[in-house]
């Protein structure tokens, strides 16, 4: 009886058990992951040494490639060009870099023209195409940052008329406050092996080298965040 009692008593004045606090998740902070950076939107409006041949990549999309690829940023990539296509001159039943332009929309973080080689107008006439170009790509992506590249050439000096085209869309840029590059100042497909038989069209090597050029070119416009 004595032992009933004594077993009784303890646990009858058994004290209570310690306070329990569930430990934090460990690595809970490392699990909350930052939201995804949107996709960067270029748009590149182009002439003939904008597109590729087949089995080659162009140079817009080794640009794309390099830019995403750092992890800054991934793109989303518009390429609207054709061979023959100028600020005043289309293909056959094609469009000008405006049309083209329009064409594709608008609300683009950056936007690139380059060209062209194929509009062989006057002075006054390919500036004022190019200005009215630049400012409609302006209106349609007011936020955009816009890039004009001039024609390239693989010989050096560059027949007059496309030192003409070069100067008028220089103008231009200048005139609408837009970022300029000069290919034919740069000699930027004069080496060997850029160009195919054609004189005009850029090889694999020529891309690639009008990528290494407009590359460093378009990441200062790249706007930060998504």
């Amino acid at each position: 009886m004595a032992a009933v009692a004594l077993l009784a008593y303890l646990l009858a004045n058994r004290p209570p058990p310690p306070g329990f606090t569930a430990p934090a998740a460990a690595g809970l902070d490392a699990l909350e992951t930052t939201p995804a950076a949107a996709p960067l939107r270029v748009l590149v409006v182009g002439d003939g040494a904008t597109v590729a041949p087949e089995g080659v990549v162009a140079w817009p999309q080794l640009v794309a490639d390099g830019i995403s690829g750092e992890g800054a940023r991934p793109v989303e990539l518009t390429v609207a060009a054709a061979d023959g296509s100028g600020y005043l001159v289309t293909p056959p039943d094609g469009q000008t870099f405006r049309q083209l332009a329009e064409g594709a929309g608008g609300d683009w973080d950056v936007v690139v023209l380059s060209g062209s080689h194929d509009d062989n107008a006057a002075f006054d006439d390919l500036q004022a195409a190019a200005q009215e170009t630049i400012e409609a790509v302006r209106a349609a992506s007011p936020e955009a940052a816009v890039l004009a590249v001039g024609p390239a050439w693989p010989e050096t000096p560059a027949p007059g008329y496309v030192q003409t085209d070069r100067d008028a869309v220089a103008a231009a840029a200048e005139a609408t406050g837009t970022t300029f590059a000069d290919p034919l100042a740069e000699e930027w497909l004069t080496a060997p092996g850029l160009v195919g038989d054609d004189g005009e069209t850029p090889t694999a090597e020529g891309h690639q080298a009008l990528a290494e050029r407009i590359r460093p070119l378009v990441e200062p416009l790249v706007p930060a965040g998504g």
